[in-house]
């Protein structure tokens, strides 16, 4: 006989001592436009020394976001890259990139704790967009020929520009915590390696 779906519990057979995995930490998430990413951009290129400053611990920046040490390394490649750029252009769902919120002074200047602000989530795609404004990844346009952004007129960067990309965001300073949250981000759609999980 087929099992039939029931939204509530058998009171009878349930056991209500089994617990499920919970969330880390407590995420937030915001509609946001690509053009918010690109603010963050300009303003990283126009004083990259600032954001050093600011960021000391961070391994790299990724559109002017900083990125812990323990995460994995730029690995797509300009086919993965440029597939992506192309689902922007057609619309596609493209998930949401993850930050940690918490900032707090270091006390050391206009240095930050370690963490503050740090990207956990996204890297490739946002490294992906980086790579397009920089003019260092070309994509085909309706008709297939490769283009870089600055051919692009106003118009159609202004389309792109307002691409919603979902910006979720956890406040932690608790760094195992952070790592947790970095390793599940991508469970079930592209699961890191053992080497690449940040907590082991």
């Amino acid at each position: 006989m087929p099992t039939i779906f029931k939204r509530h519990c058998d009171e009878v057979t349930a056991d209500h001592r089994i617990q499920m995995p919970q969330r880390v930490l407590p995420t937030s998430t915001n509609q946001c436009s690509i053009d918010v990413l690109v603010l963050r951009l300009e303003k990283y290129q126009a004083d990259p020394s600032d954001a050093h400053a600011c960021y000391p611990w961070a391994a790299r920046f990724v559109m002017g976001i900083p990125v812990p040490a323990w995460q994995r390394s730029l690995v797509w490649n300009v086919g993965q890259q440029s597939r992506f750029i192309s689902a922007v252009w057609l619309g596609a769902d493209l998930g949401s990139y993850v930050t940690n919120e918490c900032c707090k002074t270091s006390g050391a200047g206009s240095a930050l704790v370690e963490n503050s602000d740090a990207l956990l989530d996204g890297q490739q795609r946002l490294h992906s967009l980086e790579e397009y404004f920089l003019d260092r990844l070309a994509v085909p346009d309706a008709q297939g020929q490769p283009r870089l952004w600055s051919e692009l007129g106003k118009g159609e960067r202004r389309r792109f520009l307002s691409t919603i990309f979902a910006h979720s965001s956890v406040c932690s300073l608790d760094e195992q915590a952070l790592r947790k949250t970095y390793d599940f981000c991508a469970m079930g759609v592209a699961p890191r390696t053992y080497d690449q999980r940040a907590a082991q």
